[in-house]
């Protein structure tokens, strides 16, 4: 996309609202490297809906060369974002998809016969993540399912502060691939990482667990057995080996979390 001019505008052939049959929609914050290649990919579908929460970087000006539908909303929540670009698409069936992930032309293809024939109310796809360049095969990184396409009334969010998810028991899986291109470095890896876990530790605090000291001590050393040995990390190389040790690293910050946030609730520190 970097041979586009700036100014270029880029929209769906066919976006006009009586004849929307497949709504794409995009949550992004500060995604300028990303949502370019991202939204052209979607490009095949009758609208794209992009709801950004006032990045801060370009990403608004490269959205707007795809569609006019950008809108801007504070951030409250992945699953209240992604609810509400899903509100604002027109489409009887709606593509729900990250800025860092592509559709492949092959997945295109299905998403349009999966739409047109109506066969079931939603539909899985598998998701192939690549890390530092490279896919990666194991680690439980792959086929990674996501459900992603729905019919549109049906496509709610429950409120989750991290790994939001639609629940539709009549779907169907399609076999292309949903490309995701995550960390571009270990420098982006580690502040997610931090926020993440952060998230996942206010999530397990309001579902009522409480931090344990068995927790911090062994659940890292099983998340990094568990990728690298039992998912077969270590047949993707020095990548598996980072992603199971900074898997580690993350179930430790979590479970730090925890704790900081039911000492502060609490008002006083747990013993040992």
């Amino acid at each position: 996309m970097e041979s586009n001019n700036i100014g270029e505008t880029i929209l769906p052939a066919d976006n006009t609202e009586n004849s929307i049959t497949l709504s794409a929609v995009v949550i992004a914050f500060n995604e300028e490297d990303d949502i370019a290649r991202c939204l052209e990919s979607l490009l095949f579908a009758g609208e794209i809906v992009v709801v950004d929460s006032h990045s801060t970087d370009r990403t608004e000006e490269i959205a707007r060369r795809f569609t006019d539908r950008v809108y801007q909303r504070d951030f409250t929540g992945f699953s209240d974002q992604k609810n509400a670009a899903v509100s604002y698409a027109r489409g009887e069936w709606v593509l729900i998809v990250d800025a860092d992930e592509v559709v492949t032309d092959d997945l295109a293809d299905q998403i349009r016969h999966a739409v047109a024939e109506g066969k079931h109310d939603a539909y899985w796809m598998p998701r192939r993540s690549f890390f530092l360049g490279k896919w990666i095969r194991h680690c439980g990184w792959y086929p990674d399912r996501q459900l992603r396409l729905a019919r549109r009334h049906l496509a709610v969010f429950e409120h989750r502060l991290v790994h939001e998810t639609l629940s539709i028991a009549d779907a169907g899986v399609l076999s292309a691939d949903l490309e995701h291109h995550t960390y571009r470095d270990l420098s982006e890896y580690a502040a997610k990482m931090v926020r993440y876990a952060k998230a996942a530790a206010e999530q397990k605090f309001a579902d009522g667990t409480r931090f344990a000291l068995g927790d911090l001590l062994f659940k890292p050393t099983l998340a990094f057995l568990k990728m690298y040995v039992v998912k077969r990390g270590f047949m993707d190389g020095i990548r598996g080996l980072m992603l199971s040790v900074l898997t580690a690293c993350s179930t430790a910050i979590r479970y730090a979390f925890l704790w900081e946030i039911g000492m502060r609730d609490d008002g006083k520190e747990e013993s040992i």
